[in-house]
Parts: structure tokens; C-alpha cells; sequence
């Protein structure tokens, strides 16, 4: 097998292995919530609380918009921090596929235990509408740190995954807590 071969077989691997660790977290996600959620069962209480008291209190949107780039900017700068070595980033990247699929999986679970079939809808809602651009955004970024990383064009790459990085957080503190709330 040549070099070349070799080497689109593991860009189409690389995507794959990325969904896989998401996937494989997600049931791990939800598995611990399956078999733990007596331990949990304050926490529904505890999130009842906080969305009142945030109702109640409001947020200024500059403090819900810090808040979401403190929230995900972490993971962000970190998987940029990480993509030095080459080795790093890749299992970096793989273990915040797993992450995020275990978060996932075990906040869809904490819902439809708690609210049954309407449980889904809210957490849809948890993820709408900045999970359409965090999505592509943390897939675009794993792709090009781990196959292209080089090229004329890195400063406007890096700009524009700033920007939409940027757009995603906005969306989040702009649309997605008033969405919740508004369901909650």
C-alpha cells in the first residue's frame, strides 16, 4: 500500500474515530446515569432552583456572554494549546469527543428521567442554537490541527474559527438562556 493510500485511509479514520469516542461516551454518559441516579436525584431540585433564581435575578447579557466564552473558551484554547504535538492533540482531541458524548448522554438521560418523553425537547433546547455552530466548529478545528496545520491561508483560518467561535457563544447567551427559560 503506497503513502498516499495509506494516508487518505487515516484522514476518513480520524473523523470516524472522533464520532466513534463521541458515541462511545455518550453511552457511558448515559449508562452512569442510568445506573447512579438515586445520587442525582437532588440535582433536579438543585437546577429547579437555579433557573428560578435566574428568572428571578436576570442576567445582564454581557455577564451571560462572559460566561459562555469562559465556559467553552477553556476547551477551545485548550485544544489549539494541545495541537502543538501531534500526538497530544489527536488523543486530546479524542478524549473531548468522549467528554462531550459522556455530558451528552448523561444529560439527556438526567431529562427524560426527570420530565419523561418531554425531557427530550428540553434537551434539545439546552443545545439549540449554538450547538449548530460549536458542532461543526470543534470538528472543523480537530480536522485541520490534526491533517492540514500548515498552508498560506492559517491567520484567516484561525480568524474565522474565532469568529465563529465568537458567533456560537453569542447565540448561546443571546438566544439559548431566554429559550430555556422560557421552557424550564
Amino acid at each position: 500500500m503506497s503513502y498516499s493510500e495509506k494516508n487518505r485511509g487515516e484522514k476518513t479514520g480520524y473523523l470516524q474515530r472522533v464520532c466513534l469516542f463521541y458515541l462511545i461516551g455518550f453511552l457511558v454518559g448515559a449508562f452512569f446515569y442510568y445506573f447512579f441516579q438515586n445520587s442525582f436525584a437532588a440535582l433536579g431540585e438543585q437546577m429547579g432552583q437555579n433557573a428560578e433564581s435566574w428568572v428571578q435575578n436576570g442576567h445582564a447579557f454581557a455577564h451571560d456572554m462572559l460566561y459562555s466564552l469562559w465556559n467553552h473558551g477553556r476547551f477551545f484554547l485548550l485544544l489549539w494549546v494541545l495541537s502543538v504535538n501531534r500526538r497530544a492533540s489527536l488523543w486530546y482531541q479524542l478524549l473531548f469527543a468522549a467528554y462531550t458524548g459522556l455530558r451528552g448522554g448523561f444529560l439527556l438521560l438526567f431529562f427524560i428521567f426527570k420530565e419523561g418523553a418531554r425531557g427530550i425537547l428540553y434537551y434539545g433546547a439546552s443545545l439549540f442554537p449554538q450547538a449548530l455552530l460549536f458542532a461543526p466548529l470543534y470538528l472543523f478545528c480537530c480536522y485541520y490541527i490534526v491533517e492540514v496545520r500548515q498552508g498560506e491561508h492559517r491567520g484567516v483560518v484561525y480568524a474565522l474559527a474565532a469568529l465563529v467561535f465568537a458567533a456560537a457563544c453569542f447565540l448561546e447567551a443571546r438566544c439559548n438562556l431566554p429559550l430555556m427559560e422560557s421552557i424550564l
